[in-house]
């Protein structure tokens, strides 16, 4: 450390760095200086008031360090009694003094950051919030107001929500009632930096709270502007029956608003998207929505705006300020907040030292307003929504006045003229021809702006973007087709049928039947610049899902996939809030011309914190440099605890493979290894050994039959003959080991249910098998991945494998299965899972048929017959569920099997690292320092 006060000018911040993720200011003064302590504690607090620091550290040197030498400076600082004070959010927040040395200092910064780091007063501000708008919805669901009447200022549909009049009461007035308290906090923080807006506490002691803050609100839509924050509220509140009972609930909801106004750490946080999408109830499934957590928000934002990877001066607020971001389902906004203060982050980093207070003071709110004025771009389909996003955006910044920003609603559903309207993926609906000079690529369409006075159609220029974040509705076209489903029946279909002839014609590189991510992807694809960033939460399956495949062609065609995130932790599978599927996050530059691949990051979570401090720390780490897969890899430690692994792998090779599951398949690197050796190499790695394994992908040796639902489609099944054999189900507990037999009959329906040609049934008949492998599993109860009968059967949940004519022996059957039940077996299969839910996976056809397995072709007659043997030895016996992989005793005699086989080391060290998965076992790997 440099002699304090000599790094920088005196009106200049002494010292700023990166303190477990979060920006810390160090400001010193020496102890022969007058007032040096409270000198020191003002400009540690004003950094934090000015925006530069998250944290302040005021220290006051003893004088005696002014005599040593710089180069004897560092070791005399561990040694001498400092004198220190710690600096939070706290407004009224006075200084307490401790003296001790620097590690004792230290000790102290721990607890503060834990004290931020605290979701305890973020818990407390959502469930404040949340208890006003109980208060204020169940008061209004009491007046017996008519869901339409409250949905109407909303831009909702109640049709479609809940199953009653009395549910569509109460979703739409919770959501109804959080957009009011939400304007409440808002209009609380605007009172604090502008006169013109009257206090909340003074709107309530008027004589009717309900008229007095229609007149506020009159007056900021009038003479401010935030028409996104308030119009609606506004219009919510002219709904609602003007009495006393109004004015009661205003003031009983505006008491909890005023609290959670008081707590300045948590008004940073994203309060309302928390509650948003828990109130929105069963209109969440149908609109395949979800509210992105802050912390995965935090962790994907700060590594798309890694300022290293960006071609920007970060110290300069005009070329900071002119980066365009877009989020075409923006939801409550929560990924373009992150955005922004990534963005404002960099620009702080950049520019400390470099500036006086005051002018950065000046600078900050230059290039804030101009990145929401100009720079941020959001689009959704509910107004709710996007009142939401422009208070996400405005409300920790209240103080900067803006002129507007580009929030915009677009239409969905069939409006009055029979059109059909897609959101915003109407935007695909643009012409073919891209301007090369142009600013704005598909010419216009028309949206409202949520911050404008006018509030009617207009058109939209949408620019390319720098980039373009996203966590697109999920919601797919399979079951109960819930594709657009917050329309009516009687418009879905009809929408539906846009879309299909949209992407057709538009030539969209999708799959509908993946769901709209498909899409939103391709729409981020055509309005990014070359060399910008996409930055995506999205199903796990778009890694190996083959429904996704378009999407990993699109990705692997015209981009460098810089970042891949997946969780292994039991707990939250998920990076969105109230889900619990397995999503994963990316973040890939779009390639210039000429440009060569690069490396892609592999991130493999062991938890999965819902901390945004912990997803701070993570993202710091991993802008450092990440080694290779074969080399060690990098831990991600916060604390003294082990949050997950990270690795390079080469982008091309894996942009290549049929799917991109594999260096994100296990939590456990040595698993990954071992997987990526067999699939690319054919080559076994145990140790330091590595011996080449006989395989090929399952298709050179046989073909998989039909799936459930041709068999849905075209067969009745009954439990007894007369009809074709069939295998039904896999509980379980009845399916416990490699053999089985028919336990069911496929009878032809007389009616097909879906349009078939002649001669269809016997066609799939002629597709029996008596071998079966695993169509779907929950990993953590079931048992085998394959089975062999007695007799060749169609199945519901099992693929049928044909083995072509001159493999059809039963020895060799039973080498298969055998094979796909050992450890190697499973880890290949696992490997090219299709993950949904955790421990619930599917087995794809194109991925199965892919998936490398034991080549028989290549075995002598003694390696044929002692597997085959094995399969005989054991076919009675029970297999253990897979979550006690460790402790099976049948498994270890298969493993023993193949491995004496194949003449390779013994695969028990294998098994066990595999049977420790929480994958398989629902057990989180934890893992603690004891340094």
């Amino acid at each position: 450390m440099a002699e304090p006060e000599q790094r920088l000018a005196r009106a200049m911040i002494d010292v700023l760095v990166s303190y477990r993720g979060l920006r810390l200011a160090i400001e010193g003064e020496v102890d022969d200086q007058p007032n040096a302590a409270q000198k020191a504690w003002d400009k540690a607090r004003e950094r934090i008031t000015k925006g530069i620091a998250q944290l302040g550290l005021a220290v006051v040197y003893p004088a005696e360090l002014r005599k040593l030498p710089t180069a004897q400076i560092e070791k005399a600082l561990g040694e001498r009694t400092l004198r220190f004070a710690i600096a939070g959010f706290a407004a009224d927040q006075k200084p307490a003094w401790h003296e001790g040395t620097a590690e004792l200092l230290n000790t102290f910064l721990q607890e503060a950051f834990m004290r931020i780091a605290s979701e305890d007063e973020v818990r407390r501000a959502a469930n404040r919030l949340h208890d006003a708008v109980h208060v204020l919805s169940s008061d209004i669901v009491s007046w017996g107001v008519a869901a339409e009447r409250v949905a109407g200022p909303l831009g909702i549909d109640p049709g479609p929500i809940g199953r009653n009049e009395g549910q569509r009461r109460r979703y739409v007035s919770q959501i109804a009632a959080l957009v009011v308290s939400n304007a409440l906090l808002f209009h609380e923080e605007l009172a604090k930096s502008n006169r013109k807006v009257k206090a909340l506490a003074a709107c309530l002691r008027a004589k009717s709270p309900h008229n007095e803050l229609l007149n506020s609100w009159g007056v900021i839509l009038k003479d401010i502007n935030y028409h996104a924050v308030f119009e609606i509220a506004r219009n919510i509140l002219l709904s609602l029956p003007a009495d006393k009972r109004l004015d009661d609930a205003l003031g009983r909801a505006a008491e909890y608003v005023l609290e959670v106004a008081r707590m300045r750490a948590a008004i940073q946080h994203d309060l309302a998207g928390r509650l948003y999408h828990l109130l929105l109830g069963d209109i969440a499934k149908p609109l395949g929505t979800f509210y992105t957590s802050v912390s995965s928000a935090e962790l994907l934002l700060r590594l798309a705006l890694d300022p290293k990877r960006w071609n920007v001066d970060w110290s300069t607020p005009e070329a900071v300020g002119n980066l365009l971001v877009g989020d075409f389902a923006c939801g409550t906004g929560t990924l373009l907040a992150a955005a922004v203060q990534a963005t404002l982050d960099n620009f702080v980093r950049a520019t400390s030292g470099n500036m006086p207070p005051s002018e950065f003071a000046m600078a900050r709110v230059a290039l804030l307003r101009k990145l929401l004025e100009h720079g941020v771009w959001g689009f959704d389909v509910l107004q709710s929504a996007v009142h939401l996003t422009a208070t996400t955006l405005s409300l920790p910044i209240a103080d900067v006045l803006l002129k507007g920003i580009n929030l915009y609603t677009f239409d969905l559903g069939m409006d009055k003229k029979g059109a059909a309207h897609l959101g915003s993926l109407d935007l695909l609906r643009q012409s073919e021809a891209t301007p090369t000079m142009s600013m704005f690529p598909f010419g216009r369409a028309k949206g409202r702006r949520a911050t404008d006075k006018a509030r009617a159609a207009q058109a939209v220029e949408v620019p390319f973007m720098d980039l373009i974040c996203m966590n697109p509705p999920f919601s797919r076209t399979c079951g109960d087709n819930l594709l657009f489903g917050s329309l009516g029946p009687g418009e879905r279909p009809r929408v539906q049928a846009a879309l299909r002839r949209l992407v057709r014609e538009r030539e969209v590189r999708a799959s509908i039947t993946a769901g709209l991510g498909t899409v939103f992807l391709d729409l981020a694809d055509r309005y990014l610049k070359p060399g910008g960033r996409l930055a995506f939460v999205l199903p796990k399956a778009l890694l190996s899902g083959a429904d996704w495949a378009p999407s990993r062609e699109l990705l692997a065609a015209g981009y460098v996939l810089e970042y891949v995130i997946v969780s292994h932790d039991p707990e939250r599978w998920n990076f969105s809030e109230n889900t619990d599927l397995s999503e994963v996050l990316f973040v890939a530059r779009k390639k210039t011309n000429g440009e060569e691949n690069g490396r892609t990051i592999c991130v493999n979570l062991w938890r999965n914190s819902e901390l945004p401090l912990d997803a701070l720390q993570m993202s710091e780490q991993l802008r450092g440099e990440v080694p290779p897969l074969e080399e060690t890899p990098h831990p991600l430690w916060v604390g003294n605890e082990k949050f997950g692994e990270a690795y390079t792998v080469d982008w091309s090779v894996l942009a290549k493979s049929p799917h991109w599951l594999g260096p994100l398949a296990f939590a456990r690197v040595e698993l990954v290894r071992v997987a990526q050796g067999l699939v690319i190499n054919r080559e076994l790695s145990i140790g330091t050994e590595k011996l080449k394994v006989p395989l090929c992908p399952l298709r050179d040796l046989a073909e998989l039959g039909p799936d459930r639902r041709r068999l849905w489609a075209t067969f009745a099944a009954v439990d007894k003959p007369p009809g074709s054999p069939a295998f039904y189900g896999h509980d379980s507990t009845e399916v416990t080991g490699m053999a089985a037999k028919p336990n069911a009959y496929l009878t032809k329906l007389s009616r097909p249910r879906e349009r078939q040609k002649e001669g269809y049934a016997e066609t799939l008949i002629e597709q029996s098998s008596r071998v079966l492998i695993a169509e779907r599993m929950w990993l953590n109860t079931q048992r085998v991945a394959a089975i062999m009968l007695d007799k060749p059967v169609l199945a519901n949940v099992w693929w049928p494998v044909v083995l072509h004519p001159e493999l059809q022996t039963e020895s060799i059957q039973q080498v298969l299965v055998t094979w796909l039940n050992s450890t190697l077996g499973l880890l290949l299969l696992l490997a090219f899972r299709t993950e949904t839910r955790g421990a619930w996976v599917d087995f794809k056809k194109p991925l199965l048929e892919a998936m490398p397995v034991l080549d028989a072709r290549l075995l002598n007659s003694n390696q044929i017959e002692s597997l085959a043997r094995t399969w005989k030895a054991l076919e009675n016996e029970v297999l253990q569920p897979l979550s006690q992989l460790t402790a099976d005793a049948n498994r270890a005699r298969i493993d023993h099997a193949v491995a004496e086989a194949l003449g390779v080391p013994s695969l028990a060290g294998l098994r066990e690292f595999l049977g420790e998965e929480p994958l398989l076992t629902l057990r989180p790997f934890r893992q603690s320092s004891l340094n």
